[in-house]
């Protein structure tokens, strides 16, 4: 075999250099996963928690309601949230974490927060997360039917959205990847707007939000 020549020495090994260089600038290039204490993370995981609850509310709703505008604004939020629970799991599922925060403590992506300490005067109080329904709320809600159904199905629904656009807006103003900034973005925006329809919906029945915890 002929020896190779300096120059073509010289070159190949110029050619493998430049190899692993453009190697080492494509893996900075590629997207970090956020780790398992990240507000990413948790606020997949938790959010994903949150909206499971107003997804079963909303069936019963669609279930129970007598009036259609309460019935398609239940339909409206089982069907927006349930796909943001599916978008959430997700990335979760490609970041390699757990769909539960089982471990690593509930709203601890929000430590060090005034929403953190409220959340945790809320846990003594039953509510797993800001603005959630207590397990005796829901027994209730199910319980009924008619316009109390409707009412206490929309100031639950109403406290239930105002915890989790706190929680979103956390979620767009701190998270680190593009997806969860998005995708909590358009969070607070569409629950926003459901909001509106809540509050007016309890108007319409003579009925107030509740009062603030």
């Amino acid at each position: 075999m002929r020896a190779l020549s300096s120059r073509q020495v010289l070159l190949a090994v110029v050619a493998l250099l430049a190899v692993l260089v453009l190697g080492v600038l494509a893996g900075r290039a590629l997207p970090t996963a956020p780790g398992a204490n990240s507000v990413d993370v948790g606020f997949s995981r938790d959010m994903t928690t949150h909206h499971s609850q107003a997804v079963a509310m909303a069936y019963t709703a669609i279930q129970t309601a007598p009036s259609p505008e309460v019935r398609q604004l239940a339909v409206d939020i089982a069907s927006t949230q349930g796909n943001q629970m599916g978008r959430m799991q997700q990335l979760l599922l490609s970041w390699d974490q757990p769909l539960s925060s089982a471990g690593t403590g509930v709203m601890a992506w929000m430590a060090g927060t005034s929403l953190h300490a409220r959340h945790e005067a809320e846990q003594a109080q039953g509510r797993i997360m800001p603005g959630m329904a207590t397990a005796a709320e829901t027994a209730r809600l199910g319980s009924e039917t008619g316009q109390a159904f409707e009412v206490d199905f929309l100031q639950l629904m109403l406290r239930h959205h105002a915890g989790g656009i706190e929680m979103a807006q956390y979620g767009a103003d701190h998270a680190t990847t593009a997806q969860v900034r998005t995708l909590a973005a358009a969070i607070v925006t569409s629950q926003r707007a459901e909001t509106q329809l809540l509050t007016d919906y309890l108007s319409a029945r003579g009925a107030q939000p509740l009062a603030a915890s």
